[in-house]
C-alpha cells in the first residue's frame, strides 16, 4: 500500500448481518450481568463527581480518540459538560487545545453506558463518531449495535449521532435502532454527508480519500 492510501472497508457481509434482528430482540429481553471492570468503574465514578459538580447538561463522546471530536462537540454544546470517553491511552495522551468543559476519561464503552445509564445520567446528545466496524460476519456481534448493551445505549439520550465510512454498518445500525428504540419514541434515520469541516482523525482521513461517509440520526421527533 502507498503512503498515505486509504482502502474502503472489505467484508465478506453481502449486507446486513442476516441475524441482526434476532440479536437485538434477545438483548431487549434479557439483562446484561458481566461484571464491570474496575477502571471503567473508577473512571465513571470520576466522570460522575464532574458531571454533578458542574452541574450542566452532558454531552457524551463515545470513542472520542484524539478529542478531535470533543473538541467540535464543546463549541456546538458550550453550556454542556462535554464527556469524552475512550479505551485507548495511547489516542487519549495526544489530546491537545480542548475547552474547559471537555473532560477525558479512558473507558470500557460497554459498561461505561451501563454505569451512566444506572446513575440516570441525562445525556443531551451522544456522539459515536467512525467506531471499529469489525467487518468480517464473524466479528459482527463486537458491534455496538449488536452488543448486549445497545438498548440500554439507546436510553442514554433522546439523540445520538453515528457517524461511519462503512454504509452496511450504518444500514445495520439504523435498522438495530428502529428495533430496540420503538419503545423509547426514537426514529432512526440515514443519510450520506459531505463535512464541511472533518471533526475527527478519520474522518478528514476518509473524507481526503475521497470516501463517501454516513451519518445515521437516532432521536425523538421534537428533538
Amino acid at each position: 500500500m502507498k503512503s498515505g492510501q486509504v482502502h474502503a472497508v472489505t467484508t465478506n457481509q453481502a449486507g446486513v448481518f442476516e441475524g441482526l434482528e434476532a440479536l437485538v430482540w434477545r438483548y431487549m429481553e434479557s439483562e446484561f450481568l458481566r461484571p464491570v471492570a474496575g477502571h471503567t468503574r473508577r473512571a465513571f465514578e470520576a466522570a460522575h463527581e464532574v458531571v454533578e459538580g458542574r452541574g450542566s447538561e452532558v454531552v457524551l463522546d463515545a470513542g472520542c480518540g484524539t478529542g478531535g471530536s470533543s473538541i467540535a462537540l464543546a463549541k456546538r454544546f458550550p453550556e454542556c459538560t462535554v464527556i469524552a470517553v475512550d479505551k485507548s491511552e495511547v489516542r487519549l495522551s495526544k489530546a491537545r487545545g480542548f475547552p474547559e468543559n471537555v473532560f477525558f476519561f479512558r473507558a470500557e464503552l460497554l459498561d461505561f453506558w451501563r454505569l451512566a445509564l444506572a446513575a440516570n445520567w441525562q445525556v443531551k446528545f451522544h456522539a459515536l463518531y467512525y467506531p471499529n466496524p469489525w467487518p468480517k460476519a464473524s466479528e459482527a456481534r463486537r458491534r455496538f449495535h449488536l452488543s448486549p448493551v445497545f438498548p440500554m445505549l439507546l436510553r442514554l439520550s433522546k439523540t445520538h449521532e453515528l457517524r461511519t465510512n462503512w454504509k452496511i454498518y450504518a444500514e445495520e445500525f439504523k435498522l438495530a435502532a428502529e428495533i430496540a428504540g420503538a419503545s423509547l419514541g426514537l426514529k432512526a434515520t440515514l443519510e450520506e454527508f459531505v463535512p464541511k469541516v472533518p471533526e475527527t482523525a478519520f474522518e478528514a482521513k476518509y473524507h481526503g480519500a475521497g470516501q463517501t461517509l454516513y451519518r445515521v440520526w437516532v432521536r425523538q421527533p421534537d428533538c
